[in-house]
């Protein structure tokens, strides 16, 4: 008996060398990676040797930083330690919780003076505006709209006591427009108006919370110009990205694709310009989302040869406004799109481009989460 046990503690330690040395001998010979489709970024490269770096201690910092990026198939490693964690019943990994029907659900904690700070801007900025009418998409995430498919025990905060809070100090200059009931009628329905595994809605959500939108204005939605519709089973989001597992199926990708040269669209700080607003070139990648006018930019104009009416409007938006751009374009004639996370520094003031652009309507589409996080609206002022 001892004998065996000596012999199978040999085999044991023997087998955890040729593991550890084996993923070392791997990682050396293989080739370095420079970006990482599943986390969408750039990963750290060995960093240049100098003797000001290692005094500094950034060359240990910047072979710490590689040494974890460059980790032999560090993907399935990841989605190994989702999968071993879901065996042992946890529900949660990175702040999603992995929920009924294949949804991965963000985790809302409200934060009321980041909501406090954001709003004041948004307040002074609609004050400043005059006469020019401003609305106010607000869109509520998944996890407010399909809390029914969290796990027993989830923590969250109630973005409808957040919403409401919003609307109790929101400038009576600013219209708001909660798309709350809109997509909780269509889940209801069993219509699916959030991606399974993204932080953003669908094209459905997005399609019927601007008819909804447009319904509250005493508008008609345009009769749409789509030649075709690009369908993508093989999408995976952002959030399956923080919890990846074997056992996760793909979302399904609806991006409407309008007839050539329908559009003028305009990439004003990138000097390039385009005939279409879907980027084709993304939807072969993990991140197709980003196929909606090709990612974020400080400033898109889109000027569009067919539209229901003559208007200017400014968009102020996060990527949840992305997905409802070929609506928006299809609507009105001449759209101004900035994004406050990159549009820092301009000739211009955001003020002072509704003046000089003689801009009809602005229009604020943000989600919950953006509003409850992001600390770029001081760039409004």
């Amino acid at each position: 008996m001892k004998n065996y046990q000596k012999i199978s503690s040999r085999i044991m330690i023997a087998v955890f060398v040729l593991f550890i040395f084996g993923f070392a001998i791997a990682g050396l010979i293989s080739p370095d990676r420079e970006f990482s489709e599943m986390e969408n970024r750039n990963l750290a490269q060995f960093p240049k040797f100098s003797f000001k770096a290692l005094k500094s201690g950034d060359y240990t910092a910047g072979i710490e930083s590689y040494m974890s990026d460059q980790v032999f198939l560090k993907d399935k490693l990841v989605a190994l330690k989702t999968d071993c964690e879901r065996a042992v019943l946890k529900s949660s990994q990175n702040g999603v919780y992995l929920c009924s029907d294949g949804y991965y659900l963000q985790q809302y904690i409200e934060n009321k003076a980041q909501i406090d700070k954001n709003i004041g801007f948004i307040n002074d900025f609609a004050e400043s505006l005059n006469d020019v009418e401003c609305d106010f998409i607000l869109a509520p995430n998944a996890v407010s709209v399909l809390s029914n498919k969290l796990p027993k025990f989830a923590v969250n905060d109630n973005q409808l006591d957040s919403i409401k809070h919003i609307k109790s100090t929101l400038s009576s200059k600013v219209e708001l427009f909660s798309a709350y009931d809109t997509l909780k009628a269509k889940a209801d329905k069993n219509e699916q108006v959030y991606y399974k595994t993204d932080h953003h809605w669908n094209d459905n959500g997005a399609k019927s919370t601007f008819e909804a939108y447009l319904s509250s204005k005493g508008e008609t939605p345009a009769e749409l110009d789509f030649d075709k519709t690009i369908r993508r089973d093989d999408f995976y989001g952002t959030l399956y990205s923080k919890a990846p597992s074997a056992f996760t199926k793909p979302d399904t990708m609806i991006l409407p694709d309008h007839k050539d040269k329908t559009h003028y669209v305009e990439y004003v700080n990138e000097k390039k310009t385009k005939g279409s607003i879907i980027d084709k070139s993304f939807i072969d990648k993990k991140d197709k989302y980003a196929a909606f006018l090709g990612g974020n930019f400080a400033r898109v104009n889109i000027k569009s040869a067919n539209s229901a009416e003559d208007k200017k409007v400014l968009i102020l938006k996060d990527s949840y406004a992305n997905c409802m751009i070929p609506y928006l374009a299809d609507q009105y004639s001449d759209l101004t799109i900035i994004d406050m996370r990159y549009y820092h520094f301009e000739e211009q003031t955001v003020s002072e481009l509704v003046k000089n652009e003689g801009i009809d309507r602005v229009i604020m589409i943000y989600n919950m989460d953006f509003i409850n996080s992001d600390d770029n609206f001081l760039w409004l002022e």
